[in-house]
Parts: structure tokens; C-alpha cells; sequence
């Protein structure tokens, strides 16, 4: 892990986080929000479970229940496709984002850049776990209440991952401006 991070702080540039966080927005904006389409039920406030800070089993039942099978099939596809992608790109900006911010002060913060893999990691896993309940559903079976629970917890814990990152974010442009500020000569 040491020499994944540390590549990325070699790596890491304004060019390459600015090409990440576009080819993430630009996936977002053209390639996922076209695909949950398929899948959204108007005037549903609920969108995507995957969007919530964790979900109870009724929530998942009325997810699923007002949807037909090619929403569902949809659904199931997004989770085991379109999100996954989505996730690595994400992981990838932010890994990028914090590299670059932190790089002055590697040797302090070590492989705190690798922070954003957490967030990927329980994406993926939230993201199977929907996959296989909408599966579940859609061949008729019983939904397992210990997948749901398993699914909210892995949403709960990609979303505290993900608030930490951004703190990482703030952080990082708050000492890179701090740094900006002592180097600059006094009497300017």
C-alpha cells in the first residue's frame, strides 16, 4: 500500500485531477444519469437506494415494488455495471484530488491519499449486495433481510468515508493556502 501511495503523490498534478474531475462529471452527467433513467418512477423521491445514508428492508420493498421488471433488470444492471464504473472513477479523482493537495506534506499524512479506496471499496460492495437483491426480486424470490442490512451498512460506511475525504479536501486547500500565505515576502 505504501508504494500505491506514494505513486500517486509522485503522480499526481493539477493536468491530471482537473482530466479526472471532468471525465467524472462528464460520466456522471452523459453516462449515469442516462442510465438511471431507466429505472426512475416519476414524482419517486427516491431515486436510487445507493443515494441514502443507509435503508431499512420496507424502504427496499417499496424500492422495488413500484417498479416493473425492466426497471428492476435496469436497476440491477446499474448496480452491477454503470455504479461500479462510476466508483472507480470517483475513487480515482479523489485519490488524485488528495495526492495533489497533500503532496507538500506526504511525510506527514503518508497514505491518508489512499483514503478515497475505502469509499470504492464499500460502493462496490453496497452496490453488489442491490445487484443481487433486484435479481432476488425479480426471480420471484424472498427478499434477505441480512443482504438489505448488509447493504446499508456498506451505503452507511461509504458515506462516512466520503465526508471524511471531503474534510481531507478542506483541509488540504487550507494548508496549501497556509503555505501560500508564509511564503510570501512581508511588506506585500
Amino acid at each position: 500500500m505504501n508504494k500505491a501511495s506514494t505513486f500517486f503523490y509522485q503522480k499526481s498534478s493539477l493536468i491530471l485531477v482537473l482530466v479526472l474531475t471532468v471525465a467524472t462529471f462528464g460520466y456522471l452527467f452523459f453516462v449515469m444519469m442516462e442510465v438511471a433513467a431507466g429505472f426512475e418512477v416519476p414524482n419517486d423521491s427516491n431515486k436510487s437506494l445507493g443515494t441514502s445514508f443507509g435503508f431499512s428492508y420496507d424502504a427496499v420493498v417499496q424500492f422495488l415494488s413500484i417498479r416493473t421488471p425492466e426497471m428492476i433488470a435496469r436497476y440491477q444492471a446499474f448496480n452491477a455495471i454503470w455504479d461500479n464504473l462510476f466508483a472507480l472513477l470517483y475513487g480515482l479523482m479523489y485519490v488524485a484530488w488528495v495526492s495533489y493537495l497533500l503532496k507538500p506534506f506526504q511525510a506527514k499524512f503518508k497514505m491518508l491519499n489512499l483514503l478515497p479506496l475505502v469509499q470504492v471499496v464499500f460502493d462496490w460492495l453496497e452496490n453488489y449486495e442491490l445487484a443481487s437483491i433486484a435479481r432476488a426480486f425479480l426471480a420471484g424470490e424472498s427478499i434477505s433481510t441480512t443482504a438489505v442490512e448488509l447493504a446499508s451498512i456498506f451505503s452507511m460506511v461509504k458515506w462516512v468515508a466520503s465526508m471524511l475525504v471531503f474534510a481531507i479536501i478542506i483541509l488540504g486547500i487550507g494548508m496549501r493556502i497556509r503555505a501560500l500565505i508564509k511564503k510570501k515576502p512581508s511588506g506585500e
